[in-house]
């Protein structure tokens, strides 16, 4: 009993500093100070290459493709949702075939787009489904 709770207690403490990064991240990107921006960059950019955590990938995406934030940077975008999706984030597969059929942050590939959309709708994504209809009709 004791080695169960402890695994469990050590699976926690991982969890949270992982997860410490991409919170901290989130509370500087909307703490209004964009003196903490470079901060939360940062922070992001560890949880990426240290962790290999989707949801600072998909965050750090987020970031560059909005101009709240930046100038925007779609191909800094577009890098990090690949990353993300590569990780099994499905919302940024979506965002990355979308990209890549419009050509957004990366070189225009429809045929990359349909790949990815008939991936997602064969795993049951409906909103994929949807747009690899429109994808293919255009």
């Amino acid at each position: 009993m004791k080695k169960l709770l402890l695994l469990l207690v050590a699976v926690i403490l991982v969890y949270a500093a992982i997860n410490h990064k991409f919170l901290t991240a989130m509370s500087y990107l909307h703490d209004y100070n964009p003196n903490n921006d470079s901060q939360a960059v940062a922070l992001l950019q560890d949880a990426i290459n240290n962790d290999n955590d989707k949801k600072s990938a998909f965050l750090l995406g987020y970031y560059y493709k909005t101009e709240k934030f930046n100038d925007i940077n779609m191909n800094a975008s577009h890098e990090n949702y690949l990353k993300a999706a590569n990780w099994g984030d499905e919302e940024a597969k979506m965002i990355v075939a979308w990209n890549f059929y419009k050509g957004k942050g990366c070189q225009k590939d429809v045929s990359q787009a349909k790949e990815m959309l008939t991936q997602l709708s064969i795993a049951g994504n409906a909103k994929a489904k949807e747009v690899l209809k429109f994808v293919i009709r255009n």
